[in-house]
């Protein structure tokens, strides 16, 4: 959830000081094109511009991780793997001509010793110390190309936790940028925090949502489905159904109890909506189609879809300008269009699980390229165009269906102030993590529910979530 357009005052580059209505920030759902969005301005870039030196190393190589990351869900071509095979050669050689190296150094040869100081430090032979080079060496190849991946980290939970306690919290720190809400750090992947959750945290504040233009790009919750399916499964041996029943069984903390904190709910699980909206309300300015961006390509283009019916057709300057000729750099290949991985039983969980992104959204529920597929258990007709302001009702909770402009009143014709309901989402937020921080019974809860669920992972034991009877393939 990152700012693309800011002031940036006392830049020796020859800064700026911009009025709030000209910043612009980005709510980032993942696998929806946003790091396209990023880098169209340079994001990376100006994080690591704006560090010392220690956080612009560490932000260089988020930010390179980041994007081997979205190349290959384990990446082998890495830098990392580069330099753990030349670290490798090195200590094979070490260790197969122990005796040369150490005689062409002039070290005792009965000894091999790498000590210094023998007398106060115990010698190490060279093998020992290749031997440890080695492996160090194929552990970090291990742990940068197995363990630290979206597959690993985002779907086995005592792969995620561990993660969370030992490298997010205490190392990761150097990779945030709160200046820009970039970054990670306790809280999770910054740029994909919800919108309430940065109101919470501090990083935005009321009056700042208040003023600013705000965008989030959605997209058919079908296609998204097929684009995280792409991005989390383990191989290509994952088939698209096993991944489905897998990922609702991954949901479970989300559809019992609307859990949204990353130690349960890692950020690729959540809905679209509950990025752009706050208990029903909608706190995002601008809310834009994927699919229809293609009417942005160019600005002859942007003039002809004025006033048509979609979410391009009246966005605030700032915001069309932004979005106009914007890339799609990071987009997978795939031999299939994503409606070619449904089957029934894929469609009907796709929508079992975002149903309700289809309704704030104004998705068709229906896939029209597969007319043998029919509509998916429980699903309605498409209520008109997604530009009406409305609400639905989904699972007894009334959401509101998505505005093209909650900031700007068409009959007044100038912005309308929401610094009232972000100021309330901000309490309620930063209530709830007090709650959760210091009621002990609910502690108690969370800390019995972790070791329940560690303990049926290491038995091997299925969770007792209900998964339609479905078994894994």
């Amino acid at each position: 959830m990152p700012w693309l357009i800011q002031s940036t005052p006392g830049k020796k580059d020859g800064g700026e000081n911009l009025p709030l209505s000209s910043h612009l920030f980005f709510v980032h759902i993942p696998r929806c094109g946003g790091t396209s969005l990023m880098q169209h301005f340079s994001v990376p870039e100006k994080v690591i511009a704006a560090r010392g030196p220690i956080g612009r190393l560490a932000m260089k190589y988020f930010f390179m991780r980041y994007a081997e990351l979205e190349k290959s869900n384990f990446p082998i071509e890495t830098k990392e793997n580069a330099f753990c095979l030349v670290i490798l050669c090195a200590s094979v050689l070490m260790y197969l001509f122990d005796d040369r190296i150490t005689e062409f150094f002039g070290m005792s040869s009965s000894t091999s010793s790498l000590s210094p100081s023998p007398s106060s430090i115990p010698p190490i032979s060279l093998s020992s110390f290749a031997t440890f080079l080695g492996s160090l060496a194929l552990f970090i190849s291990f742990f940068t190309t197995v363990i630290c991946t979206a597959p690993v980290i985002g779907r086995i939970m005592p792969v995620h936790r561990w993660y969370l306690w030992f490298v997010h919290y205490p190392i990761f720190r150097m990779c945030e940028a709160l200046d820009w809400c970039t970054g990670t750090n306790k809280h999770g992947y910054i740029m994909h925090l919800t919108a309430s959750k940065l109101l919470g945290y501090g990083y935005v504040k009321p009056e700042q949502m208040d003023n600013i233009c705000s965008l989030a790009i959605v997209r058919d919750p079908y296609s998204r489905m097929v684009s995280i399916y792409g991005y989390n499964r383990f191989g290509e041996f994952e088939t698209f159904p096993v991944f489905l029943r897998r990922w609702k069984k991954l949901m479970r903390h989300y559809i019992e109890r609307g859990e949204k904190e990353d130690w349960y709910t890692p950020c690729h699980l959540l809905p679209q909506f509950e990025y752009t909206h706050f208990e029903g309300k909608q706190l995002v300015q601008s809310i834009v189609k994927q699919e229809e961006l293609k009417y942005l390509k160019t600005r002859t283009g942007a003039e002809e879809v004025m006033g048509m019916d979609n979410t391009v057709s009246d966005l605030p300057d700032l915001v069309r300008d932004a979005l106009l000729g914007m890339p799609h750099a990071n987009s997978r290949k795939s031999s299939k269009q994503y409606y070619d991985y449904y089957d029934q039983e894929s469609l009907d969980l796709t929508f079992e699980m975002y149903s309700k992104d289809f309704e704030v959204f104004g998705y068709n529920t229906t896939l029209t390229e597969r007319p043998d597929l029919l509509p998916p258990k429980g699903s309605r007709a498409p209520k008109g165009g997604s530009a009406n302001r409305r609400t639905i009702f989904a699972d007894q909770t009334k959401v509101e269906r998505m505005s093209r402009n909650i900031l700007y009143d068409s009959v007044v014709g100038r912005r309308v102030s929401q610094a009232q309901l972000f100021y309330t989402v901000k309490t309620n937020v930063k209530q709830s993590m007090n709650r959760r921080s210091s009621t002990s019974a609910f502690m108690q809860s969370l800390s019995k529910l972790d070791k329940d669920e560690l303990l049926a992972w290491i038995a091997g034991e299925r969770t007792t979530f209900q998964d339609s009877g479905h078994k894994d393939d």
